[in-house]
């Protein structure tokens, strides 16, 4: 599979809000504005400083992307690399390695550029980035 570099953590939030003050006390700091993406069904942010990236996420009202995993208590609940090519990527996963829980898409938290997210058999949940294109 093709060699990715680190993107991100995401964070499964029940508040953005109340989650971004306590990562800002660990010396983080917001990227840019919250962003919502309706076809996810969430709401996001990034954050940088005092350790790898993080993309705080919590559910647009009606949707339950990330309730699973609070209702785990998983907080810290996905990887994502960028890679160069999505498409080679989704290619090599097999059932024998995972399987594609979202296909790819274009995502509002990377300027529309696609993302997939691949469940591996271990259960490591990874989300794909491509990179751009420019």
């Amino acid at each position: 599979m093709e060699k990715g570099e680190f993107h991100h953590f995401g964070y499964a939030s029940r508040s953005i809000e109340r989650d971004r003050i306590m990562f800002q006390r660990l010396g983080y700091r917001e990227e840019g504005p919250p962003f919502e993406d309706t076809r996810q069904g969430i709401r996001g942010q990034f954050l940088s400083g005092g350790g790898p990236r993080v993309e705080l996420l919590e559910d647009l009202s009606g949707f339950e992307t990330v309730k699973p995993w609070l209702r785990a208590s998983t907080k810290f609940y996905h990887i994502a690399y960028e890679v160069e090519s999505l498409a080679a990527v989704i290619q090599h996963v097999t059932p024998e390695l995972g399987r594609i829980v979202v296909p790819p898409a274009a995502a509002v938290g990377f300027n529309m550029r696609e993302v997939a997210f691949v469940m591996f058999r271990s259960g490591l949940f990874v989300e794909f980035i491509q990179k751009d294109l420019v």
